[in-house]
């Protein structure tokens, strides 16, 4: 299915640029434009696209603002910021607000085909997480008298160390303890049902289990994901358009905290990147489940 785009740029040699490169390398259909942050809102609102790509400063309303509103409206539409602003505190405040990538001024036309491939895979994990979620949770709770059928949700060992391996983390002590959490969740169906949970339940289990202690293996399991993070911004410094940078940095971590680790081992921060041990499992899982499917 073809993807559907709306390009908002108050300078329209941009919008056309970009229009241009969508079309004539069949990446989409640009199905609406604007020059301005309010009329944009509507605009998309009503196109319901696939693909936003955005300017930062804007006439009406700046970028970081209009996603804002749209994302609080619920659209599903993936964000792509294009801008000539290298302020490091806007970049990361568009992150935190919702966008996938953005992508520095000048144009680059094959940033913005990567990039746009990207989201687009980024999508279709979304939708097929979605459908291995429906799926599963048919099975979560049979009905009353019927026995479930089998159905496997143990994400497969060889496709999560295989990550592990890409990641530079398969020696780390803490990637046994990250695959026993990926199996722990996936095998008590909270993902498959959308389920809360706390991580120290986790741990919890994990340690009862081991007869560990649970505080070290949070500690491990965090030192395995911070290793990950620093490996995965490496090679992001060295190609931003490989492959298991573009993939893991949005699946196992916030894109911006990537970027701060980025920044940091590039001495241009004092600060790391921060994790998010959740968001790192779970990618797993779905990453695990997508392979499978």
């Amino acid at each position: 299915m073809s993807l559907r785009f709306v390009v908002v740029d108050d300078d329209v040699s941009i919008r056309k640029i970009i229009r241009n490169i969508i079309e004539q390398n069949d990446l989409g259909t640009v199905v609406a434009e604007s020059a301005e942050g309010i009329a944009a809102e509507k605009l998309i609102a009503e196109y319901l696209p696939d693909i936003a790509v955005i300017d930062l400063p804007l006439p009406g309303q700046d970028g970081v603002e209009l996603i804002r509103k749209l994302k609080d409206q619920g659209l599903t539409a993936s964000f792509i910021m294009i801008s000539e602003s290298r302020s490091q505190p806007m970049i990361t405040q568009a992150y935190q607000h919702g966008i996938e990538f953005y992508i520095h001024k000048p144009v680059n036309v094959s940033e913005i085909i990567t990039v746009i491939n990207k989201v687009r895979e980024s999508r279709e994990l979304k939708k097929a997480m979605s459908l291995i979620s429906q799926t599963t949770a048919l099975y979560a709770a049979p009905a009353a008298g019927t026995a479930a059928p089998p159905v496997e949700r143990r994400p497969p060992k060889s496709v999560l160390y295989k990550v592990f391996s890409d990641l530079g983390i398969l020696g780390e002590a803490g990637a046994k303890s990250i695959y026993q959490m990926a199996k722990l969740l996936a095998d008590s169906g909270r993902l498959a049902g959308d389920l809360p949970y706390q991580l120290n339940e986790i741990y919890q289990q994990m340690a009862q289990d081991a007869g560990q202690d649970t505080k070290t293996i949070e500690q491990r399991v965090r030192r395995a994901i911070a290793k990950a993070l620093q490996n995965l911004a490496n090679i992001g410094i060295e190609d931003y358009h490989n492959d298991r940078f573009q993939t893991y940095s949005t699946a196992l971590f916030d894109f911006s905290e990537v970027r701060q680790e980025m920044n940091f081992v590039q001495e241009k921060s004092p600060y790391h990147g921060k994790i998010n041990v959740k968001k790192f499992v779970e990618g797993l899982v779905f990453l695990a489940s997508s392979e499978r499917s």
